[in-house]
């Protein structure tokens, strides 16, 4: 294969050979307005060689296993030392529902003994054996219990990596589903009745208990620390809501004396906020939303208002504290501020918070703002760049398995009696519309780090010493900008070669007309001009498909896999008073057990499946990614600094809680999950 090149640099007889390469790309990558994710241009169909690669989905199956493990390690409580079935309360079981449990329990075994079987020789292959033939994706649907997940490849792909085996043509995602069905069954929706995954909780031992073979994730023996309700902020699953403010505003009238009450007599919120050590979250984005139902239950969600604050200069401490909650855009008698001296009310306010902050991350900062923008630069880029355009090789490895995952989670997540209807505060209509806005309404400059992290007031490390998600992300950023910045230098030697490189310029067009992606506020003035522009472009997009959907996308196993933490909806309104609420009455506003049980599940699932590495381009392939004998010293600098950042962030991890969802080494190349 040559070298890249630029299409102006070609030969007439290369450059017809581009434009017919392009024009069937052209035939094969095509937008679909008309989805529910309209007006947004996505993907109709994924073509051949872009679905999930087969190393990928045999780990969603292990997952699954897993997930399937726990619930049957659970119902094996139900077994008496006389090897019968037996009611949770000790006494025998009816014959007519013991037949129905035992007959659940024997289809699961047997699925998951099929699935097993399968999936082992997969997981024994080296790891850079030669890629299957080209495949379409399958998507398995799976209700209630991990409701509609993607789960397979097609069953030739899988057969040509695993060769003969016991079950050579069934479709992994074929076994996933009924080994699945059987959970959603009457008789699985009994067994997990039986076992205590059903119903109202009383106590939080009773989501404690749900995790039976999983290990319980660290967050869930101090969820409720004010210290920790405040770190999610800056290092949650979603860090990119705070903003520094000189005052709460008219609409959140936090008086002195109520910030007095946290900091101490000797601050005052005057004094913080000229100092700029006030922080915001505002979540009036959800006021949008329309609280749904799942399935019988009202759901609510509020669009709150959260006031932090960083101890002055020389305390003991300046890790940020939460001051003040107020769970409604307009202040009033039915919406009070509510402050840790406020007990069982503030654990309540904490909870909306909460609520809000998952659903603002699940549909804005996740699917909205990397997967559905990144689906825009995955299908521009094939459309207008040539293979051999060196913009396109820079940018293909990040966009693997990219249009799949948004493909079925177009098909299937958001789907009516998905996981996202299913599992978070609005219905889904109201869900994806807010998912859409926040790519109708994002704008591409705004968003490079930098200027994202500036924009926010959360730049400054004397002012706010401690964000993780700054400080690792900041060091991510810095190394693929140099990799990105030296990688060009090869190809464009001048800002006249960008401007005369028509590919590229096609491929902003493309990028920013509304037939095509719609992206707004991207280019200069019209066009890309500059090489330093392009690389703070080029940096943006895998930034954002590595390290930016990393930092949204793990946290979810790690940490939202407990409900009580981050419980995706509440089942009450919030509270209207600041005194005399029961202790209980935390388990009033908490998903019920059954809901906890699939947001274990879903989150297990999408935080837990990992493929490829950032950096790493030869990763699962024969051979080298990169023909061009000039990538390879720039290529291994760029690999030797993200050595030195994985360093460096577990040096920090000694000195903080840590944060390791930006380390490296855990950073997949694309967004494929």
């Amino acid at each position: 294969m040559s070298n890249p090149s630029l299409p102006q640099n070609d030969s007439p007889a290369e450059q017809q050979q581009r434009k017919s390469e392009l024009a069937r790309a052209q035939q094969t990558y095509v937008y679909d307005h008309d989805t529910r994710l309209s007006p947004l241009g996505v993907a109709q169909s994924v073509p051949n060689g872009q679905g999930f690669a087969p190393i990928l989905v045999g780990s969603a199956a292990l997952v699954i296993l897993e997930l399937v493990g726990n619930v049957m390690a659970k119902a094996s409580k139900l077994v008496g030392s006389d090897g019968a079935l037996h009611s949770p309360k000790g006494g025998p079981m009816d014959d007519a529902t013991s037949a129905k449990i035992q007959g659940v329990l024997h289809d699961l075994k047997q699925r998951h003994r099929e699935l097993t079987l399968m999936l082992t020789p997969l997981h024994g292959e080296p790891e850079r054996a030669p890629a299957p033939p080209p495949r379409a994706p399958a998507v398995a649907v799976v209700a209630g219990f991990a409701q509609k997940i993607v789960t397979a490849a097609e069953g030739r792909a899988v057969e040509g990596v695993l060769g003969a085996t016991n079950y050579p043509t069934k479709k992994v995602g074929d076994i996933i589903k009924s080994l699945l069905d059987a959970l959603v069954s009457a008789a699985g929706k009994l067994l997990l009745s039986l076992v205590g995954m059903y119903g109202q909780a009383t106590g939080v031992y009773d989501y404690v208990s749900e995790f039976q073979t999983f290990r319980l994730p660290e967050i869930a023996s101090v969820y409720q620390d004010d210290s920790i309700f405040a770190w999610l902020r800056v290092a949650g699953p979603n860090p990119l809501v705070l903003k520094r403010v000189a005052s709460p505003g008219a609409s959140f009238p936090v008086t002195d004396t109520q910030y007095r009450s946290v900091m101490g007599e000797g601050d005052s919120l005057a004094r913080a906020g000229a100092e700029g050590r006030l922080y915001l979250a505002d979540y009036e984005l959800l006021s949008q939303l329309v609280p749904g139902t799942a399935p019988d239950q009202q759901k609510y969600v509020e669009a709150p208002l959260a006031l932090f604050a960083v101890p002055a200069a020389g305390s003991p401490s300046r890790l940020l504290r939460p001051v003040a909650i107020q769970c409604a855009q307009t202040p009033g008698a039915a919406s009070p501020i509510f402050t840790p001296s406020d007990g069982v009310a503030w654990e309540v306010a904490k909870l909306h918070v909460q609520v809000a902050d998952g659903n603002f991350h699940e549909l804005i900062s996740h699917l909205g703002q990397t997967h559905l923008v990144m689906e825009a630069f995955a299908m521009a880029t094939p459309r207008q760049l040539a293979p051999e355009h060196p913009v396109n090789v820079l940018l293909t490895p990040h966009f693997q398995g990219t249009l799949a995952i948004n493909n079925a989670a177009e098909a299937d997540l958001i789907a009516p009696g998905g996981p996202v209807d299913n599992l978070l505060a609005g219905t889904i209509a109201s869900s994806t519309r807010l998912a859409v806005d926040a790519v109708l309404s994002y704008s591409v400059n705004q968003q490079f780090l930098p200027v994202a992290l500036a924009r926010r007031g959360v730049d400054d490390p004397s002012t706010l010493p401690s964000y993780p998600y700054r400080d690792d992300a900041t060091l991510l950023w810095g190394a693929i900008h140099t990799w990105v910045s030296r990688y060009l230098a090869i190809y464009y030697t001048s800002d006249a070669d960008v401007l005369g490189d028509y590919e590229l310029q096609g491929w902003f067009a493309e990028l920013s007309s509304p037939s095509g992606c719609g992206l707004k506020d991207i280019g200069e003035d019209g066009a890309i001009r500059t090489v330093a522009y392009l690389a703070n472009l080029l940096t943006h997009v895998i930034f954002t498909a590595s390290a930016q959907h990393a930092a949204v996308n793990f946290p979810q196993s790690s940490l939202m896999s407990f409900t009580p933490a981050l419980p995706l909806a509440a089942y009450a309104p919030a509270p209207s008073i600041t005194a005399g609420l029961p202790s209980s009455e935390i388990f009033q506003h908490l998903p019920p057990l059954q809901q906890a049980l699939l947001q274990l599940n879903v989150m297990m699932l999408l935080g837990g499946v990992y493929y490829s590495r950032l950096g790493d381009y030869d990763r699962n392939i024969p051979g080298a990614y990169f023909t061009d004998a000039r990538i390879r010293e720039p290529l291994e600098a760029f690999q030797r600094e993200l050595m030195d950042i994985e360093a460096t962030i577990g040096k920090r991890n000694l000195q903080r809680f840590p944060y390791v969802v930006l380390l490296p080494s855990q950073i997949p190349q694309s967004i494929n999950i």
